[in-house]
């Protein structure tokens, strides 16, 4: 089964915590100053954070939902 994940660009990131807050799922946290996907079982893919990350960090992956507990 397939579904689609929040993924964040470290590269981009500036750490503002936006998408935390706009995440229902709690999914995502912060680690090392950075935004990281701290619960992925979490994430619904609705995208609620995508649009209020300023620096344009957050993209939607697709991922088999039986290989993301191994991940």
């Amino acid at each position: 089964m397939k579904r689609k994940i929040a993924q964040i660009d470290q590269a981009k990131c500036m750490g503002c915590g936006h998408c935390v807050l706009a995440c229902r799922g709690n999914a995502l946290g912060f680690a090392d100053g950075k935004i990281d996907m701290v619960r992925a079982e979490s994430c619904d893919g609705m995208g609620q954070c995508m649009p209020v990350c300023l620096a344009g960090a957050i993209t939607f992956v697709e991922v088999d939902a039986s290989e993301e507990s191994s991940s």
